[in-house]
């Protein structure tokens, strides 16, 4: 029996998946044909590009394909009255779930494993070959009427883009320069180019203008007009087909990397929470000093003390900004270690969600079951997202941000589970409003009591 429902399981669980990762596919198919045709970019590389982006493409469809085969094996077997014949021979329906459970808990155990270990190195050297691609051509990453950021000190907007002829039309750069304000360059047109000896990209722009403004005093604004300029971006990081030393993002650190990282954040705010207990300390030691001279206003004593005294506070307020980076860069790591567990035992659960929903709905066909699928997921995705989003801004904790999607499908799960085993009769969230009125009613008699 156990063999027979992982056979059921196993047929629609590769139909699912090959559907999802096409959809996924079909997606960013379109970017991959604008590379090779619009841009030049070789056809080899791209190729790389897309083995790479499976990973985080099997990371999102091993959840929907396991809830797809979950409804369509159990839906199968109750509408073929195969769950009843089991019953009556006095094998609970619980009984057959165990070796789906089984089954997609180690398929949650692979994925944890091939989230920690293939995907951050897929993204890692997916981020490294598009840094390659952009400078070897440099148009790839110039898009009309979007904001770029993508090259380091620059926010680029323009209008439109000749990828063929390396141009680029209606340019607005927003400029970072260092130890300045900020300046912003428009121009009508201009050319893109990359210098492999001097592994720099240039944007040559002609007839346009500079637009200055005094951070001291923005009333202080100068124009300047040119008839040619060139912006060159050196320091792109790596050069061409070299390994690369490029900071790795949230989404490229493998678990042993983000605890490490954590507990670099942990140390910055430990320090600086030191270095403020020791000026707060000189601070309580001035005013002694203070105290000790307060009749002679103009001791010197006195006067240093009250020199370090702005020191001292514009000194703590840069270690609490240091302090708030930290713990921020801290949350989101968390929120990040948190999805690498989440999002694998995602398939174990949808697993106890789709089997008691797939009998209570007794159809075993592919549309029914991508329909409830796709509900589910979209259910599921946006707790997950709307989670890390507010973990990561510190409203909730990392752990009720990442972990409140899979609680909810648990609960629904079991709940269904407990419909289809006693065959109990409920509806929608009658008895939520039913416990609701319950909990009113007797809050409404304890008020009357003490009346």
């Amino acid at each position: 029996m156990d063999r027979y429902i992982i056979k059921e399981l196993f047929a629609p669980f590769t139909g699912g998946l090959g559907i999802i990762l096409f959809v996924l596919v079909l997606d960013f198919l379109l970017d991959i044909l604008n590379l090779i045709i619009a841009k030049g970019v070789p056809v080899f590389t791209v190729g790389k590009l897309f083995v790479f982006n499976l990973a985080w493409m099997l990371t999102l469809a091993m959840p929907m394909a396991a809830l797809i085969s979950s409804l369509m094996a159990y839906g199968r077997l109750s509408s073929d009255s195969e769950i009843t014949a089991t019953k009556a021979l006095g094998v609970p329906f619980l009984r057959l779930m165990i070796p789906g459970i089984l089954a997609m808990s180690l398929l949650s155990i692979v994925m944890i494993i091939f989230g920690d270990i293939v995907l951050p190195e897929a993204n890692y050297s997916v981020k490294k070959l598009m840094v390659q691609i952009h400078k070897k051509k440099p148009m790839a990453a110039l898009h009309p009427r979007i904001f770029i950021d993508d090259f380091p000190g620059l926010v680029l907007y323009m209008e439109k883009v000749d990828d063929r002829a390396g141009k680029i039309y209606g340019v607005t750069i927003y400029e970072k320069q260092q130890g300045r304000a900020p300046r912003t360059i428009t121009a009508p047109e201009g050319d893109v180019r990359y210098d492999p000896e001097a592994d720099a990209i240039a944007f040559t722009l002609y007839n346009g203008t500079i637009h200055d403004i005094d951070p001291e005093d923005p009333a202080k604004y100068t124009l300047a007009e040119f008839n040619r300029q060139v912006i060159n971006i050196t320091d792109l990081g790596i050069k061409l087909g070299d390994a690369g030393t490029k900071q790795r993002g949230d989404r490229e650190l493998s678990i042993r990397m983000i605890h490490n990282q954590i507990a670099e954040q942990q140390a910055v705010i430990d320090s600086c929470r030191e270095q403020i207990r020791r000026i707060v300390a000189g601070a309580l030691d001035s005013l002694v000093v203070m105290r000790d001279y307060r009749r002679r206003p103009s001791s010197s004593p006195i006067r240093r003390a009250m020199l370090f005294e702005k020191k001292r506070l514009s000194r703590i307020k840069k270690l609490e900004s240091k302090i708030s980076n930290s713990l921020r860069r801290r949350r989101k790591l968390e929120t990040e270690l948190q999805k690498k567990y989440s999002l694998p035992l995602a398939c174990l659960l949808f697993l106890i969600l789709g089997a008691p929903v797939g009998a209570w709905a007794r159809k075993g066909g592919l549309g029914i079951a991508v329909g409830l699928s796709f509900g589910f997921f979209l259910m599921y995705w946006a707790f997950l997202i709307g989670g890390e989003e507010l973990a990561d801004r510190g409203i909730v904790s990392p752990f009720i941000g990442m972990w409140t999607g899979n609680f909810i499908l648990l609960v629904i799960g079991l709940s269904m589970l407990y419909r289809v085993t006693y065959e109990a009769r409920f509806s929608g969230v009658g008895w939520l409003t039913t416990l609701f009125q319950k909990i009113k009613d007797r809050r409404e008699a304890r008020k009357a009591s003490h009346r």
